[in-house]
């Protein structure tokens, strides 16, 4: 018989008799059977999920325990992160459900559990970095949450500094470097790290990993939010004692600064609230003479108590702490401020006349926004009324508070402004429209997705609107300038993605037009590509299929497609049920049931297949391609009826650039079961693919996307027409069809 330590995780023979005898382990000493030193704590042998082997503890503090433990399923050793807050929790001895203390502390232990698996979903989208630990796998049980993450084995640099004070300077910098590298990644990401110190820096071997992520906030740096305070004294600037303050990398920068120092000299420094008042930190070189004056002064500034006069990236500190370039220290910084400023105010004197015509200017347009008169705005909404009631359309869009509510944030800055919103069928939608065109009452604002393209003829041109809009805020909004079509403003993207049962087995790297025979001879039993994503997934994967007047299509497009309606129909086990796949909630319906394995569509089939197909187990797959071919969509325009009218015109305006703020684009694509697109916006899109962790693929996607600029309507009803004519009632060929 075979057993497993629970502390060095080793096997071991256990001698015949002795099967029901707790043993000592050959390999470490340990003893079977020995409870943890917590009472509270799990007990070594107990299992988690029906896979998971808890061990010994390896740390725990106020919010968690964290302990070594045995994948059954991937036979290896892993850390899991229990959340169990001290004095809002217990559990009896030797059991494993978590009993919540009543009263006030319950809705904290309820908020901080969230937050516990918003640090899982922050964590896992890094799991190729080599430089942040890696998250397995998180999940809810016994009345809180639990955080799998690689085992590292080693110590944390603070465990370290204890044992040696002072490091090398070249080891110092060799541990400031990974954790510099962990925030560049991170940064990029737009998320803040917020506690980085010795505590949340682990060394194992030569290597460096950053970990805990549980005060990980997104960036902000043009304004002031709220947030929660979560630091470690002495490695944490003034602005994160504040509820309510402007952090950006700089934040990060001062902890990593102040790591550097506490590495250098043996001494943590003083907390940088008391520094504000009084700031009596003495220059690394003061402490440690062997610190040369350019390193010592790079990280003075990167202590710096004013964020104004930190390094404002990891890059630019990098670059300083090795020599790369030169820095003065804070304080001599502020002495050639205070004289370029003398200097300046001649120049400033000079220059104010010419300038006043500018602020005129400036004055001028300012006074036109927040002096619009009385206006009427009328919107209309399509929604989708296969999957959902009118109700749920308003929630989307008018919201029950000010964080989701576009409309009533609106109002609450144009109150003067009445905005009248009528929610559509989808499938009365583009004939209303047509219909209001035609007879001259088009609404203010309204939606172009999936209408007669001429509508954009009645449509004012958006350069006021796309003028306000910082445009690097956005993915690709200055590419659509460019090429597209200034009549109308993209406020989402579509993307070409992959559906696949659970345990297909099929490699997706190797997704092309030139293998797509491998992905056929897959452990499949048929799969269906939506007609509405041909653009996409045939552009993507290699060929070429555009629409200009006519559908043109490369040989290598007209051979994959060939293939897939060969395929589709073949699939099927007779000519009834081929005739379900016709359309595409027919097909989502055929994978529920699993007549077919592969579903190759888009992001905008997401919101559907979990209606449809939420009974079956599957995952979202990323579709390989140099270029990956998308579509902008969710397009609105200004009506020129509505131009006619200054007031009218400009309160439609502000009302589009407030659509495409981060909480309007969160509300409008990511509002509970409405999921149709990917927000344009950056920093709504990182709240969405963090919160979305099954789509950490996309943001590999979002570096490389490429667009066709092309009349996307009349694309879709020819993509449609030769689906019907050639796979549902086979009356023709594709080449005969292309032909026609």
């Amino acid at each position: 018989m075979i057993r497993r330590c629970m502390k060095c995780m080793k096997e071991f023979t256990v001698p015949q008799g002795y099967e029901n005898t707790n043993l000592c382990c050959p390999h470490c000493g340990f003893m079977e059977g020995t409870p943890p030193k917590e009472a509270n704590h799990l007990y070594p042998g107990m299992v988690l999920k029906d896979r998971y082997e808890i061990g010994i503890v390896v740390g725990f503090g106020g919010f968690g325990v964290t302990y070594k433990a045995w994948d059954r399923k991937l036979g290896i050793v892993v850390a899991i992160k229990e959340y169990y807050p001290a004095g809002m929790v217990t559990r009896e001895p030797g059991k494993k459900e978590v009993i919540v203390y009543e009263g006030n502390q319950k809705n904290d232990y309820y908020a901080g559990l969230e937050r516990f698996l918003e640090e899982a979903r922050k964590t896992a989208q890094f799991n190729q970095s080599k430089y942040i630990v890696q998250v397995k796998n998180f999940f809810q049980e016994n009345n809180t949450a639990y955080l799998v993450m690689e085992f590292l084995d080693g110590i944390s640099l603070k465990e370290y500094l204890k044992m040696t004070k002072k490091m090398k300077v070249e080891d110092a910098l060799q541990v400031t470097d990974s954790v510099l590298e962990a925030l560049k990644e991170m940064h990029q990401a737009g998320i803040l790290h917020r506690d980085i110190g010795p505590g949340n820096i682990f060394i194992f071997g030569r290597q460096v990993k950053v970990i805990d992520f549980g005060a990980a906030r997104l960036s902000d740096a043009d304004k002031a939010v709220t947030r929660s305070i979560v630091l470690t004294p002495g490695f944490a600037p003034p602005e994160q004692y504040q509820n309510k303050s402007k952090q950006g990398p700089w934040t990060d920068i001062y902890a990593v600064a102040a790591t550097l120092y506490n590495m250098l000299t043996g001494v943590k420094p003083d907390e940088s609230t008391d520094r504000v008042m009084d700031d009596q930190v003495r220059e690394v070189k003061e402490l440690n003479p062997e610190i040369s004056e350019d390193l010592s002064n790079a990280i003075m500034k990167g202590l710096a108590v004013n964020a104004d006069l930190r390094f404002r990236t990891v890059e630019d500190f990098s670059d300083a702490i090795h020599d790369k370039k030169k820095v003065d220290t804070p304080k001599t910084e502020l002495k050639k401020r205070k004289r370029r400023r003398i200097i300046s105010i001649a120049a400033v004197i000079v220059l104010l006349l010419a300038g006043l015509s500018f602020v005129g200017i400036h004055y001028w347009k300012q006074w036109k926004d927040t002096h619009i008169q009385s206006a009427t705005v009328t919107v209309w909404i399509p929604y989708d009324d296969v999957n959902h009631t009118e109700e749920e359309a308003k929630n989307r869009f008018i919201g029950t508070d000010s964080v989701a509510g576009v409309t009533k944030a609106f109002k609450e800055n144009y109150p003067q402004v009445t905005l009248e919103v009528e929610y559509i069928p989808e499938s009365q939608y583009a004939s209303r429209l047509k219909e209001a065109a035609d007879s001259g009452t088009l609404p203010t604002l309204y939606q172009m997705d999936g209408v007669d393209p001429a509508l954009l003829d009645s449509a004012e041109d958006l350069g006021t609107v796309y003028d306000e809009l910082q445009e690097d805020a956005y993915y690709y909004l200055s590419d659509y300038r460019k090429q597209g079509d200034t009549r109308q403003i993209p406020m989402g993207i579509d993307v070409p993605m992959v559906y696949a049962g659970d345990g297909s087995g099929y490699d997706y790297t190797q997704l092309s037009v030139q293998n797509y025979q491998s992905f056929r001879e897959a452990p499949s039993n048929g799969y269906y590509i939506t007609p509405e994503s041909y653009s996409m997934q045939l552009n993507t994967m290699g060929g070429s299929y555009r629409y200009n007047e006519k559908l043109e299509l490369d040989q290598n497009a007209k051979d994959m497609l060939n293939d897939l309606l060969t395929y589709e129909k073949a699939s099927a086990d007779n000519e009834a049920e081929a005739a379900e796949l016709q359309d595409t909630d027919a097909a989502i319906q055929a994978f529920a049931d699993q007549k077919i394995l592969y579903f190759l569509g888009s992001y905008k089939d997401q919101e559907r297949f979990d209606k449809i197909a939420s009974e079956r187990a599957y995952q979202h797959y990323s579709v390989p391609g140099q270029s990956i071919y998308a579509e902008f969509c969710d397009y609105w325009c200004i009506s020129q009826t509505a131009a006619n009218d200054e007031n009218v015109k400009r309160a439609a305006e502000k009302l589009l650039v407030m659509m495409m703020e981060p909480y309007a684009q969160q509300a409008l694509h990511n509002s509970g079961s409405y999921r149709e697109a990917i927000p344009i916006n950056k920093e709504a899109y990182q709240v969405f693919v963090q919160s979305e962790t099954n789509f950490t693929f996309l943001n590999d996607y979002m570096t490389r996307l490429a667009f066709l600029y092309r009349n996307r309507t009349a694309e879709l009803e020819k993509s449609i027409q030769l689906q019907q004519a050639v796979i549902v009632k086979q009356e023709k060929t594709l080449d005969q069809w292309l032909e026609e």
